[in-house]
């Protein structure tokens, strides 16, 4: 479905979850690109169908080319329904994106006030976190930002996951640090011997 630019940042911003995937070369993608956005070439769209979430709002942009319109078609004649596109292209959104009440915050520092920590964390987690581990039917929850640590709490198949501390190191931490350069610690609140699939404990 074809989207006005402010139906579809409103969308971004309040739909649980959104995928946005901009269509644009991986280059341009990475001089710039709307916060949150997975990079997904429209060339290479059709042969990664089957890693696509079957959930949520799918959510489409490109350049201004015309091609998220194509991409929409071939969502829908592959049985996709949650999806919805823009055609103006990044520019004209990242234009509107100028002081709208739908920019999402993602950046922080030490100076900022506690509430702007915690929604620029909350906002990673419900923009970017949540959705990349939903496959895995894990969530992350915001429990805390304090003295520039960052405390999680891990659930669902994250919850006692042997994987857990490598996503959290190797991922989640990482990209904590890029946006909250002054974060001191990620630390993990998370009783994992509750989980469903517990860590193993040595002597007992």
């Amino acid at each position: 479905m074809k989207l006005p630019i402010e139906e579809f940042l409103k969308k971004r911003k309040e739909s649980k979850p959104a995928y946005v995937f901009d269509l644009r070369e991986m280059e341009i993608y990475e001089q710039d690109h709307l916060a949150g956005a997975y990079n997904l070439p429209f060339e290479h769209l059709e042969s990664n169908l089957a890693r696509l979430p079957y959930s949520g709002d799918i959510l489409l942009y490109d350049g201004g080319e015309g091609v998220a319109e194509q991409a929409g078609a071939v969502l829908d004649e592959n049985g996709f329904s949650d999806f919805s596109y823009v055609e103006e292209g990044y520019e004209k959104i990242k234009e509107a994106l100028q002081g709208s009440a739908y920019d999402i915050k993602l950046a922080t520092s030490k100076d900022d006030p506690k509430e702007v920590q915690m929604e620029v964390m909350q906002n990673l987690l419900d923009f970017e976190i949540n959705p990349m581990v939903a496959s895995h039917g894990g969530f992350f929850t915001l429990i805390d930002v304090s003295e520039n640590n960052v405390y999680v709490q891990l659930g669902g198949g994250c919850q006692g996951c042997g994987m857990a501390d490598v996503t959290l190191r190797q991922g989640v931490e990482q990209r904590m640090r890029e946006v909250f350069p002054d974060m001191v610690a990620l630390i993990d609140t998370t009783e994992h011997a509750d989980g469903e699939n517990p860590y193993y404990q040595a002597g007992k």
